[in-house]
């Protein structure tokens, strides 16, 4: 079995495949791809091969799961889920810049404008990992995981939020006709 998902390993993408291994005890392959758009666009080259996805994900151009769900629903057959802690997700603020930047993954842009008390560009990346790596550049905010940061001089955590999330499992390739008929 092969499971494709978001990476680095640092994401709770690929800490959700590697517990659905371990709860379901299969012998499965991850492979860990940069986005899940680029996931997407190779669907009919990874026949046969399984994609673990969060309900809670929105690619750049603002598509939500739901909308992917319905849009590839001949290609992906949802075959399972899963339930698991996100690391705690940290709303860290650089407190002397002239940056009005705050980076987020695009399925967490809500959280970010809700949190932000004042006008920021709110710039969206693929995985909450990279949006840490932006802000060490140049963020004023940056929306991501705990454990992926540092504290340094200037930058504080200004909210710390604890959540689950709810994983789509799918086999690519898609769905068994049932109706159809063999001559």
């Amino acid at each position: 079995m092969i499971i494709h998902t978001l990476g680095p390993g640092e994401t709770d993408s690929y800490q959700a495949a590697v517990t659905y291994i371990r709860k379901r005890k299969l012998n499965a392959e991850i492979i860990l791809h940069p986005s899940f758009e680029e996931i997407y666009r190779q669907l009919e080259q990874l026949r046969d091969d399984y994609l673990i996805i969060p309900a809670a994900f929105r690619n750049q151009q603002g598509d939500s799961w739901g909308d992917l769900h319905y849009r590839y629903i001949k290609q992906l057959n949802l075959v399972d889920s899963l339930v698991t802690e996100l690391d705690p997700l940290v709303l860290l603020q650089r407190e002397k810049t002239s940056s009005l930047v705050a980076y987020t993954h695009a399925a967490t842009i809500e959280l970010v404008r809700e949190s932000v008390d004042e006008q920021v560009k709110i710039v969206t990346v693929p995985s909450k990992y990279v949006a840490y790596r932006q802000f060490i550049n140049n963020g004023r905010y940056v929306l991501t995981s705990r454990k992926f940061i540092r504290l340094m001089s200037g930058v504080k955590v200004k909210q710390e939020y604890a959540t689950q999330m709810l994983w789509g499992v799918y086999q690519i390739g898609g769905r068994k006709d049932e109706n159809a008929t063999t001559s």
